[in-house]
């Protein structure tokens, strides 16, 4: 089972996580997700992927639906794919599953 919010267990305020995976898996369960990004080049957006699953929407710690989606301006793709990937790495922080098996 991969990234969920259907409970949203880890998006309270007083459990907000400060530190922001910076590697490729996430150690939140044993699922160990892969946290990567998702180019779209046809429409010039990127967007982070948990699990081979595309994030385009999330539920943030104040409840709030906060969109993934990111114009690429070519010249910065570099940077764009890294943030993607801190990004999927702080949204995997709130998935139902994160340190809760």
């Amino acid at each position: 089972m991969s990234f969920t919010q259907e409970k949203l267990i880890n998006t309270k305020p007083g459990l907000a996580h400060v530190n922001v995976l910076s590697r490729d898996r996430c150690d939140g369960c044993e699922d160990q997700c892969k946290l990567n990004y998702l180019y779209c080049p046809w429409r010039c957006h990127i967007y982070p992927t948990i699990g081979g699953q595309k994030i385009s929407h999330y539920i943030d710690e104040n409840h709030k639906s906060q969109s993934t989606c990111v114009e690429v301006i070519i010249t910065k793709l570099f940077q764009h794919e890294k943030d993607a990937k801190l990004l999927a790495g702080k949204i995997a922080r709130l998935c139902d599953h994160y340190k809760t098996r």
